[in-house]
């Protein structure tokens, strides 16, 4: 008796339900209209301060920044957990970590390989800095101006590469920021009014430049976005970020047409 087709069967079964699926749920909100790109991280956070000008709150503690990117602790009950210098100053941080999107790569894991990345003095550059160096994609996600938001420094130090997620029973270590750490487990849980955010943030990244979600990412994600549907702020700086780059195109455009009719 031949089983073959049974097998066939069995195993295309068993892809399907193993595989992570992309439902209907999932929340594109955020787009990219602009086929032009900033390539350079220093000059995203210059942009972003304008972007925020008039909405300067951090991300995760709602907490006000100046244009001198110095942090007021007082309107939203952040205290330092160690480090007050830090925790005093604005940062820009990546919600899905550059490592998620850098790890992959060569220049990233063997930044030795490549010339550029070797120092005059025969010191290797870090894999991070390699990539910002030789590989055009990660220089554009590393300055994609819809994955940087506002932080507290020591949030953004604290928070390091950890994957989000759902932390029962931690302590607030922050004083009234809503921000919790498991560092066993490397996971991190934003409140909950932006939950959303973060969901579609990794569903923009992942639809923008093809970065893989597991099952259990997208089933969270998924509920997270319905649960927190996009606000005015999202929506505005969307629209920003897409106006922005948009008019850099043309300003680009402009240039070249000056330099050809020279």
């Amino acid at each position: 008796m031949d089983f073959r087709p049974t097998l066939i069967f069995i195993i295309v079964v068993s892809y399907v339900f193993s595989s992570p699926t992309y439902s209907q749920e999932n929340d594109y909100t955020l787009t990219s209209e602009s086929t032009y790109a900033i390539k350079s991280f220093r000059k995203a956070k210059k942009y972003l301060l304008d972007i925020y000008n008039d909405n300067k709150q951090t991300f995760y503690c709602a907490c006000e920044f100046n244009a001198k990117k110095k942090i007021n602790s007082m309107n939203c009950g952040y205290t330092a957990r160690k480090d007050a210098k830090r925790g005093s100053r604005l940062e820009w941080e990546h919600v899905v970590p550059a490592s998620r999107f850098g790890r992959p790569l060569q220049c990233w894991q063997q930044p030795e390989q490549f010339e550029r990345c070797v120092r005059k003095n025969g010191k290797v550059m870090s894999g991070r800095k390699c990539c910002r160096r030789v590989n055009t994609t990660f220089r554009t996600m590393e300055a994609d101006m819809m994955n940087l938001v506002p932080s507290v420094g020591e949030l953004n130090g604290d928070r390091r590469n950890y994957k989000f997620g759902t932390v029962k029973g931690e302590k607030r270590i922050y004083g009234a920021c809503d921000f919790e750490i498991n560092r066993k487990k490397r996971m991190v849980e934003p409140n909950v009014n932006i939950r959303g955010d973060v969901a579609r943030i990794y569903f923009y990244m992942q639809k923008k430049y093809g970065m893989k979600l597991s099952r259990d990412e997208i089933s969270q994600y998924s509920k997270w976005a319905k649960n927190d549907p996009a606000n005015d702020w999202e929506l505005k700086k969307n629209q920003r970020v897409n106006g922005l780059l948009q008019a850099l195109e043309q300003e680009q455009l402009q240039k070249r047409r000056f330099v050809v009719d020279e």
